[in-house]
């Protein structure tokens, strides 16, 4: 059976109602074609993964593999933050979260191998990295990854509800294994051949997940052109 792209994504695993009003209200998305055709801003270098030692005071997004170790709460009010200390085998780092406190807390273990993902500050010596991506590394192996990170739109409501960069990714993820990347053909096969584009589902699988930038450059090509067909 084919996956209808006009079924709402209230019925797609993972994301259910109330994530589906917010995905609605603010991004537009209520189908499965209308998250497919959510398309990242931009794309991140994941292929390199830094040790805590080597962190310097730049505003660059990093990666980082190691553990927690421990959580405290620290502030008053609108003030009062969770802290996490993560730490590898070089030094350690404070996550810190202003929001979801609770919800993080319960979500998390100690001593078990996460990736984070952010960009950090520095207080004195130490470094420390707010709202960051935290996943499981067993699951950053398994996952549809490629060495390129797709960032999709998002809005501060968005986050501060938890659905971050990386629940998005898991909520596409889903979409292509429930579709199977599998996309109906759009232009004729003559036209394709003749300017040597990929096909749409090819299109679709690289724009989202592409696996190096020659993929994702013929991606956005045939994908462009074929908004631009079809406008004449």
């Amino acid at each position: 059976m084919s996956v209808n792209l006009q079924t709402p994504i209230d019925y797609l695993k993972g994301v259910g109602t109330s994530r589906a009003t917010l995905l609605k209200k603010e991004l537009g998305v209520s189908t499965f074609q209308d998250l497919l055709n959510l398309f990242p801003n931009r794309y991140l270098d994941r292929t390199k993964y830094f040790k805590i030692s080597e962190l310097v005071n730049s505003n660059a997004e990093i990666q980082i593999i190691g553990q927690i170790k421990g959580f405290s709460e620290a502030g008053t009010g609108r003030a009062k933050r969770l802290v996490a200390t993560f730490s590898d085998s070089t030094g350690s780092i404070e996550l810190v979260w202003f929001r979801g406190a609770k919800w993080i807390k319960d979500s998390l273990k100690l001593n078990t191998d996460y990736v984070i993902f952010g960009k950090t500050n520095v207080y004195g010596q130490k470094h420390s990295m707010p709202h960051p991506d935290v996943e499981l590394l067993t699951e950053h192996e398994n996952g549809l990854r490629s060495a390129m990170q797709a960032i999709y739109p998002s809005t501060e409501k968005l986050s501060n509800r938890g659905i971050s960069n990386r629940v998005l990714t898991k909520i596409m993820q889903q979409l292509f294994l429930e579709t199977k990347g599998k996309f109906t053909e759009t232009l004729p096969d003559n036209l394709r051949s003749e300017l040597k584009l990929i096909t749409k589902s090819e299109a679709l699988f690289n724009i989202h997940f592409p696996k190096n930038s020659e993929l994702l450059s013929k991606a956005q090509f045939r994908l462009k052109f074929e908004e631009l067909f079809y406008i004449q």
